[in-house]
């Protein structure tokens, strides 16, 4: 990876072609997405928006050229680019000018809450929305499995109502682990050491923690659409709450040599998505119980 990002920072020109062909590799292996993002995002950080907006714009330009001759289609892969590589842009921005991680990251959040405000005030039915999209395009796949239909539309109708917020929390996930990846890259070539003691000492503020809490009561004394609209909201700062209680739970059980451990942590949470809910409270508690001045020994707290 230390290869990868040097190759990177070398031009411009090694820049645009690695996030180009990344993009166009993501078309067959999603997660090249990231890869592309934070070829952009270690640009932005380390060379500013100027540069970082020039690469972007460039390697969009790139990728719809080479869309044109693999694809056949220009205007799909440069706007995939734009897409993609826009938000990451603007949050590498942000950190580079605040320097803060933790308040990058929050930004991200609260930015994909209000997009899922701004739904509900556009969609008249985002639950109804989406039924009608997800049925048009997996009714006939569920029908050749010979399964239950009524037990198809119960399922669907669940996932529908928090559609919204599965898909604005994968975008939030995707534009944080893109910046967290160009993070770790800028400081494996510049600054080595700098990103583990960034990531491990993220907390929440206590601002945000209350304002989740205040729609966490909201959801749970709603009804209808407005619980559903709470919950949704939720959804995106679970992203938040889970990346701080991975920091909280790395931080406490390297300190104590408990490697094996991190080892389960991270095997876990490739493998059993319940093991979430229980970080994301981690996460979300440690604004008040500061879990790492708590566990762990004063020197690496002052690390």
């Amino acid at each position: 990876m230390r290869f990868l990002a040097g190759f990177v920072m070398q031009g411009r020109m090694q820049a645009i072609a690695c996030a180009a062909t990344s993009l166009l590799l993501s078309l067959l292996f999603p997660p090249f997405s990231l890869l592309a993002a934070a070829v952009i995002a270690l640009v932005t950080l380390r060379l500013g928006w100027r540069e970082g907006l020039n690469t972007l714009l460039a390697a969009s330009l790139a990728s719809g050229l080479l869309g044109a001759i693999v694809l056949g289609n220009f205007l799909f892969p440069a706007g995939y680019g734009l897409l993609l590589w826009l938000p990451i842009w603007a949050v590498a921005l942000l950190l580079r000018l605040s320097r803060d991680l933790g308040l990058t990251l929050e930004v991200t959040a609260w930015v994909g809450v209000i997009g899922v405000v701004l739904v509900y005030l556009i969609v008249p039915d985002p639950a109804g929305f989406w039924q009608q999209r997800i049925q048009a395009g997996f009714s006939a796949l569920w029908a050749q499995t010979g399964a239950d239909p009524a037990l198809w539309q119960a399922q669907l109708a669940v996932v529908s109502r928090y559609m919204t917020g599965i898909m604005a929390a994968g975008m939030v996930s995707s534009v944080a682990l893109s910046l967290l990846w160009g993070r770790w890259w800028q400081a494996l070539l510049f600054n080595p050491g700098g990103f583990r003691r960034e990531f491990l000492h993220l907390r929440p503020r206590r601002t945000t923690a209350w304002l989740t809490l205040g729609l966490l009561s909201l959801a749970v004394a709603a009804d209808g659409s407005w619980k559903a609209a709470f919950a949704n909201m939720l959804l995106v700062l679970f992203v938040l709450y889970v990346t701080v209680g991975v920091a909280v739970l790395h931080a406490v059980l390297a300190a104590h040599g408990k490697k094996a451990w991190l080892y389960v942590l991270y095997g876990l949470m490739l493998f059993i998505p319940h093991v979430f809910a229980p970080i994301a409270l981690v996460g979300l508690s440690d604004a008040w119980f500061d879990w790492r001045g708590r566990y762990l020994p004063i020197d690496e707290q002052s690390d």
